[in-house]
């Protein structure tokens, strides 16, 4: 079964049926959705409520058709309808070159799930992502951490921290560099398919401190998820989909028993393109690999997209864009683009095609 089939499924409340790895994706899957400021306060507003208007709900969505049938089944879900929704926070600059975006859900009076927001899609959201290679941590991770914080001073009882994707990564880091107070009410951290860090991380006391409570899971021909995945231990998951497209939540497999089915480890392919990913992001130094992510993006921004949707609209004219704005370039990045881009872009424009054909 899929997750929305597990939401029917699942009639136990969370009072009955203790919280699960499933719920959590589900949680992470609701985070993608388009909040207002009526839930930016205090978790007042249930899902049941909040579904009543799914057409804004899922408005930008990257998976919108699944997202509006997942909705159906939450508005009518025992388990689901009526947990509560607040502290929402968004935060854009393409000057800070952040996209950042948090909710908490309660569940019961004395349990919480922080979920931070995956990839979206805004070229910026791709941005930020690529600068995950290059940097020791962007903004968004620092605005997840103070966000954890400030979000346990307002509530009591146990916390869940969790994310997919790039909100999967804010998670972990979020779990692991929060002050002592609060880690000490964070029971689990979920991380699903959420892309790697840089290596010093992994040895930091902090982090080996959280190990047990942190939990990843990727599907088995995973690609986002084995980034910078250095020293991370997971789980692997069965998909119903193939290469880039197992990132969508909606193909893990569910068993009956309200598991995620497993497998022994990911496949053969998984490891070559992710080995592969990761010798390539390692070779460049830091000032580099900077200077290469920083043109890639000129030049897709000069594409006049904001979002991948739009960039695939019309791609003859986007190309035509990206061609000016490639020749705008300095020499250096120029030749950097040449030397490294070139088929850095062609892989994401292919990953991009298979995921936005899901739609």
């Amino acid at each position: 079964m899929n997750l929305t089939q597990y939401v029917a499924k699942n009639q136990a409340r969370f009072d009955e049926v203790p919280f699960n790895e499933v719920d959590s994706l589900v949680i992470c899957e609701l985070s993608y959705l388009h909040y207002s400021d009526a839930v930016a306060g205090a978790p007042t507003k249930t899902m049941s409520e909040l579904c009543e208007d799914i057409d804004s709900l899922v408005l930008d969505t990257l998976l919108p058709r699944s997202d509006t049938k997942l909705l159906r089944e939450i508005s009518q879900s025992p388990r689901f309808a009526d947990v509560k929704v607040g502290y929402f926070s968004e935060q854009n600059s393409r000057e800070q070159e952040t996209r950042f975006a948090a909710v908490t859900f309660r569940l019961t009076p004395d349990l919480h799930y922080v979920a931070y927001r995956g990839t979206d899609i805004t070229l910026l959201g791709w941005k930020e992502d690529f600068n995950m290679s290059c940097l020791k941590a962007i903004p968004s991770q620092q605005l997840a951490l103070s966000y954890l914080e400030d979000v346990s001073a307002k509530i009591a009882g146990d916390l869940i921290v969790g994310g997919h994707s790039k909100g999967g990564n804010l998670a972990v880091y979020a779990g692991v560099f929060c002050n002592e107070s609060t880690k000490s009410r964070v029971v689990a951290v979920y991380d699903h398919d959420g892309p790697g860090f840089r290596e010093d991380i992994f040895t930091d006391e902090r982090y080996l401190e959280m190990i047990p409570r942190i939990h990843k899971t990727v599907p088995h021909d995973s690609i986002i998820g084995m980034l910078l995945n250095v020293m991370q231990i997971y789980e692997v998951v069965e998909s119903n989909s193939f290469s880039v497209m197992q990132h969508n939540p909606f193909s893990w497999e569910i068993e009956e028993d309200w598991t995620f089915k497993k497998l022994p480890s990911t496949t053969r392919t998984s490891v070559a393109t992710d080995m592969t990913l990761n010798e390539w992001m390692g070779s460049l130094d830091q000032p580099t690999s900077e200077k290469l992510v920083s043109a890639l993006f000129t030049v897709l921004y000069a594409s006049g997209a904001e979002t991948v949707p739009e960039l695939m609209k019309r791609p003859l004219t986007a190309v035509r864009n990206m061609r000016k704005g490639f020749n705008a370039l300095d020499e250096d990045s120029k030749q950097l683009l040449r030397g490294n881009g070139k088929e850095l872009l062609r892989l994401w424009f292919k990953s991009m095609r298979e995921v936005f054909a899901q739609r």
